[in-house]
């Protein structure tokens, strides 16, 4: 006998969709069979009409909030994410002079209070010593192997976010050597700093000018020199979070067609609206950092997730409240970061599958396999497989809803209200146990694990995606 069977529905397995029946029994994957091929089962799930996909997993989670910064917590995001079928998030652990002593102290936080399971990228930055960056194959050995950086502060003031050409050059090399994958918020200082100067000098502080200071050009500036950097630098991977800009998917092609290793992220913002909607009376419900560009980046986003330049789709999920993003539509006072990890699923299955003719195959990818194999978590995580986590989501493309805030569990705002959306997360499967039934809780319960993880070695090579 098998612990739980999911039949009759369409399974999106690494080679591709299949009609086939899957059983688990513990928390693992542990037969895929023809249909009536499993034997007897404890409790069955009929998938008929449904489809089957790995659980969704998120790359960048913000639960973790730096001093100063608001935001709904991780059991609210975690259990939102949990009902829109997101089994595994990748948060991020704040710069701190001690990163070892703060991983430990950030695992300890956060057992049995996240609804999914759970991975950590390492936030670095120059406030570090040579011998505190010398840590970082502790770190990769502890299984925290991706570094997040930041070229820019970001915003006038926020100087510890940053890390300089030095530091990442220091850390580029430990990572090619160690094992460990560096992600990057990559825009040009310089360029970013001097805008918000003259745009406060011209009282040009509204938010309809955000995209003029975190800019196309500060993009192209950074993707760049960050890869011309790395292309010295033999076996580092790069990881470009949130991609917003033609010129940032080009730099991305470009070198990895001379064999750097590198991969690209974008959000649903930066794939759906542009800057142009900065202009309406709720703008800011839309900002996140850097920018919404312009009809021809939104266009490169899904020219990339075609050709293989733009691998996964983040979040940037903060869960901010509608007191948090309204009203602050200052350049400097605009609040970053969105809610969606709840409705993610649904808005890619109809974007993708309904409107773009993409296959379910590039839609289990860009939702969790690319990111389960670039972050280390393949085939543990990201497949339907046997011997893979049983960690499912299964959708229902006749399920068609309205976003509502009130009908979700993000909060009381998305930036997706009103929109109409197919493909309803059914049920999700969390370790092997049924967790969300019908838009219902089965047991309330913070089940999610931490995941430690090693990188296959064809990250660095570019190749794990081939």
């Amino acid at each position: 006998m098998i612990d739980l069977a999911i039949t009759g529905g369409t399974v999106v397995t690494p080679e591709g969709p299949r009609l086939v029946d899957v059983g688990i029994v513990g928390e693992k994957i542990s037969m895929i069979a023809e249909s009536g091929g499993l034997p007897e089962a404890e409790k069955t799930i009929d998938a008929t009409d449904l489809i089957v996909l790995p659980g969704g997993i998120d790359p960048h989670i913000h639960t973790i909030r730096p001093k100063g910064f608001s935001g709904q917590g991780r059991e609210i995001i975690t259990r939102a994410g949990l009902y829109g079928g997101m089994t595994t998030i990748i948060d991020f652990v704040a710069p701190d002079p001690d990163p070892v002593a703060a991983i430990e102290a950030t695992i300890e936080e956060w057992e049995g209070t996240s609804y999914t399971n759970y991975a950590f990228h390492v936030h670095l930055n120059d406030g570090l010593t040579d011998a505190q960056i010398a840590e970082i194959p502790q770190l990769i050995n502890m299984g925290f192997p991706s570094f997040k950086v930041f070229t820019t502060t970001i915003k006038p003031g926020t100087g510890a976010f940053m890390t300089t050409g030095g530091t990442l050059h220091e850390i580029m090399k430990l990572a090619a050597t160690h094992g460990g994958i560096v992600d990057v918020h990559a825009e040009d200082n310089e360029l970013v700093m001097h805008e918000y100067r003259k745009h406060n000098e011209a009282g040009k502080t509204d938010l309809v000018y955000m995209q003029e200071i975190h800019s196309v050009l500060s993009e192209d500036l950074a993707f760049n020199r960050t890869l011309r950097m790395a292309s010295y630098v033999p076996g580092v991977p790069i990881y470009f979070h949130h991609v917003t800009a033609k010129v940032g998917v080009d730099a991305i092609r470009e070198y990895k067609t001379e064999g750097t290793a590198v991969y690209g992220e974008t959000l649903l913002p930066l794939a759906l609206v542009t800057a142009k909607s900065y202009a309406e009376p709720d703008g800011e419900r839309y900002h996140l950092y850097p920018s919404l560009k312009w009809d021809e980046d939104v266009e490169a986003m899904w020219v990339g997730i075609h050709d293989g330049s733009i691998n996964t789709f983040g979040t940037d999920g903060a869960c901010p409240t509608w007191e948090d993003k309204m009203g602050k539509r200052g350049i400097e006072t605009a609040y970053g970061g969105v809610t969606g990890v709840e409705p993610k699923m649904p808005i890619l299955y109809t974007e993708m599958i309904l409107h773009r003719g993409f296959g379910l195959k590039r839609l289990a990818e860009v939702t969790s396999e690319n990111a389960a194999k670039i972050f280390g978590l393949f085939p543990k995580k990201g497949a339907v497989a046997v011997g893979s986590d049983a960690d499912i989501v299964i959708l229902d493309p006749a399920e068609t809803r309205v976003v509502t805030p009130a009908l979700m569990h993000e909060g009381n705002f998305s930036p997706w209200t009103g929109r109409t959306v197919s493909g309803w997360a059914s049920h999700t499967i969390l370790n092997g146990n049924l967790a969300i039934e019908r838009d219902r809780l089965v047991e309330d319960k913070m089940a999610g694990k931490l995941v430690r993880r090693t990188l296959d070695p064809m990250v660095g090579q570019g190749s794990v995606l081939d």
